[in-house]
């Protein structure tokens, strides 16, 4: 019954996980987962020493208008500051989603301010905002959930120290400073946004408060760690026994044509594993102190470019989580990727295999690995000119069996992947 216990709150995080439904009782998991012109006439009469007047006037207004200029210019940005940014807009469609099957359209703007103060460091902050909500299902790479309200979704100090690169700031990620690459693919539709379908996605968790260190040697070799608490900022802190802390490590080799490498994240909590609203819920609520002892995953992958217009990707990520009392299977994913020049643009596309779990007995203290299927995406990215790119594509799940399968079966509680198909385009101006 502790086990029983344990799964009800755990599976109640893991169902905000994944596009998927679960059987015993049919859980679907998908739907957990805003010129007035004013007319005026007048007569002047005009001689030699009015006019020459008036223009007196006019430089003189030209003179201040020019000063206010120059003086808001210099308040505005320090010289060592530039910004950059993109907005995007993103319409689609999901069929077979139980979230909406409508035609949806959504908008992010992201903008980034980098600063420097000695000409080798950087201080960098992004913002970002956008509309994307749960109550639509049709969400790319460059989709922003936000309400429409402005975040402050990264904030860090980078500096050189001898050979090593450093950085730290309060909102940093577990792979900003990372140099390490397993994969090629530019992972810029769908896959990005889905839980488990983003390359490296196991081994790129965690947000928070950190310090991370990375290095590039002479002959390709790199290598990089962090430590993220994606507690800081509440009561749990960093570094404590009631916090969620995330350790990455990753080593890699880049050539001209090959590279790749491989990561390995340990984390306090499978609540790192969820998006960032449950980790903040877990962090509050000490939820990784009384359900789960945290997770290892580590991802290996590499590429290959046999010409100037075409890569290949391939990776593979193993998850090990644990739970006190329970022996839990280590699951393990595919990712086989290509990107080709073709024409004007690129053409992408991806296959993936989705594992997840089942529990044959919730009465017992086993959780077995389960293959649920598989997803296939295709797009293609056309810049129409240095500042608008357009991105439209299609992406498939292939679930090897559905709910009456899995209700037929043996198991307590078993998934199945929701048999989705989502068709659109993204469409990103940079500035």
């Amino acid at each position: 019954m502790k086990l029983f216990k344990s799964l009800l709150v755990t599976s109640a995080f893991l169902a905000l996980l994944a596009p998927i439904t679960a059987t015993a009782s049919e859980i679907n998991i998908d739907e957990m987962n805003s010129y007035v012109r004013k007319k005026s006439s007048s007569k002047k009469q005009f001689n030699s020493q009015s006019f020459s007047k008036d223009i007196v006037k006019i430089n003189e207004s030209v003179e201040r208008i020019d000063s206010g200029i120059n003086e808001f210019e210099a308040g505005s940005f320090s010289e060592t500051t530039t910004m950059s940014g993109t907005a995007s807009y993103q319409i689609g469609g999901v069929t077979g989603s139980e979230i909406t099957e409508a035609i949806t359209s959504t908008y992010s703007i992201k903008t980034d301010l980098n600063t420097s103060f000695t000409g080798e460091d950087n201080l960098y902050v992004g913002i970002e905002t956008g509309n994307s909500s749960a109550l639509n299902d049709f969400d790319l790479e460059s989709s922003v959930v936000g309400g429409d309200n402005l975040n402050v979704a990264s904030m860090y100090y980078q500096f050189p120290l001898g050979e090593f690169q450093i950085a730290v700031g309060p909102e940093l990620d577990s792979d900003d400073l990372m140099p390490t690459k397993t994969s090629a693919y530019s992972d810029k539709f769908f896959f990005e946004s889905q839980y488990g379908l983003k390359s490296n996605f196991f081994a790129s968790r965690g947000t928070g408060a950190g310090v991370a260190v990375a290095r590039t040697f002479d002959g390709g070799l790199n290598a990089s760690a962090s430590i993220i608490g994606t507690g800081a900022s509440t009561n749990s802190g960093i570094l404590t026994a009631e916090g969620i802390d995330v350790s990455t490590l990753s080593l890699g080799y880049d050539a001209d044509n090959f590279g790749g490498g491989i990561i390995f994240q340990n984390s306090d909590s499978i609540c790192t594993l969820v998006n960032d609203f449950i980790v903040e819920l877990c962090n509050d609520y000490g939820i990784s102190a009384i359900l789960d002892e945290g997770y290892s995953a580590t991802t290996i992958g590499g590429y290959y470019s046999p010409d100037e217009k075409l890569k290949f990707s391939i990776t593979s990520s193993f998850l090990d989580p644990s739970i006190s009392g329970t022996r839990i299977d280590t699951i393990q994913d595919f990712q086989f990727a290509v990107d080709r020049e073709w024409g004007d643009g690129t053409l992408h596309a991806s296959y993936k295999t989705y594992p997840f779990y089942k529990v044959p007995d919730l009465n017992g203290d086993r959780i077995q690995q389960d293959d649920l299927g598989s997803f296939v995406e295709v797009y293609y990215t056309y810049n129409v000119n240095d500042s608008l790119t357009l991105r439209p594509g299609v992406s498939i799940t292939m679930p090897i069996q559905d709910a009456d399968d899995i209700a037929a079966g043996n198991d307590d509680l078993a998934f199945s992947l929701i048999e989705r198909t989502a068709i659109g385009v993204g469409a990103t101006f940079k500035f």
